[in-house]
């Protein structure tokens, strides 16, 4: 009787081979570097930390971010987006995608216009204020504002955010949020 040949998966287990070591480190390599890829590119989860949109996204808490979608469409107004304030920085922002490359856009009377325009925002909270503008979009970038109005970093400080930073999409509701 002849043996069989042994595979790098084979379930006896044999002493004086090193199999089982190496299938652990076979494993966990791949476990690694498949969460690394998940994280980076498919869905992380994310940490509101300021009180910016509020009442949609509360402080302290837990949701998931797609990061997948901008890689097949552009953002659209009212996408919640995430984004990093600086090429290298640790800190994400989270702010509500208002004004689209090629628009221009101007705050006046707490309202927001498009384009001459009243834009409808059902989810904003407080007046915008001081007044702004006009202000043109420029190609691949896009105007972002908090929910809440008053908490004042947005892109009226530090101008439009380009597509290149832009990080992910939450969705509230649709991707379940985690409390």
């Amino acid at each position: 009787m002849t043996k069989s040949p042994r595979k790098f998966f084979d379930p006896r287990f044999i002493w004086t081979e090193k199999r089982r070591q190496n299938r652990l480190a076979f494993i966990l390599f791949w476990s690694i570097l498949m969460w690394f890829f998940f994280k980076t590119y498919v869905v992380s989860v994310g940490i509101i930390g300021d009180n910016s949109m509020q009442p949609s996204l509360g402080k302290g808490g837990y949701y998931l971010v797609n990061r997948y979608i901008y890689y097949f469409v552009r953002p659209e107004r009212g996408d919640i987006v995430v984004f990093r304030d600086a090429k290298y920085s640790p800190r994400e922002e989270v702010k509500r995608v208002v004004g689209l490359p090629g628009e221009t856009l101007v705050i006046r009377d707490s309202e927001v216009y498009i384009n001459g325009r009243r834009v409808h925002e059902l989810y904003k909270v407080g007046g915008t204020y001081p007044d702004f503008g006009p202000y043109t979009v420029e190609k691949d970038r896009y105007f972002v504002l908090a929910d809440t109005r008053w908490v004042r970093e947005d892109s009226r400080d530090y101008g439009a955010v380009p597509f290149q930073v832009i990080g992910g999409k939450i969705e509230p509701g649709v991707l379940f949020p985690f409390r």
